[in-house]
């Protein structure tokens, strides 16, 4: 955090977080900021700024919780399996530095990060885990 950050108290969190949680590919963030925004009757809701989606991150990123979940991929079939799970603020260092987290915690996989608040889906994001290639590099079950 640089001066500025500490002068008007700005939190901070990777580039890729804050994009992930507000972009157009997610949009519950964004939705919720509109939504909160009062409606005059007969007309649409405005869009909301990049303030008030600023904002609402602030509200809904720190209680949300990550689920980890390893791609296995059987012939033409796609499943998951959960390999951890980690409550509002306990995943900084993930957040951080996922690459390298990933990898020591897990080892070469390919990896799906799932963020919740309580039972409603945020957002979601993929790595390829610690120069992951193929899932039949690994055994049957592509667990590498």
């Amino acid at each position: 955090m640089d001066a500025s950050d500490q002068e008007t108290g700005e939190r901070e969190v990777p580039k890729w977080v804050y994009k992930l949680f507000t972009g157009h590919a997610y949009p519950y963030v964004r939705r919720q900021a509109k939504f909160a925004k009062a409606r005059k009757l007969g007309e649409d809701r405005e869009e909301p700024t990049a303030e008030e989606i600023k904002a609402k991150f602030w509200e809904v990123y720190p209680q949300c919780w990550m689920k980890v979940l390893q791609e296995i991929k059987t012939g033409m079939i796609v499943s998951f399996i959960e390999l951890g799970h980690y409550d509002a603020g306990t995943f900084q260092e993930c957040i951080d530095n996922p690459e390298e987290f990933l990898a020591k915690t897990y080892g070469k996989k390919k990896i799906k990060l799932n963020f919740y608040l309580g039972e409603n889906f945020i957002c979601t994001i993929n790595f390829k885990v610690a120069g992951w290639v193929s899932h039949d590099a690994g055994n049957d079950q592509g667990m590498g």
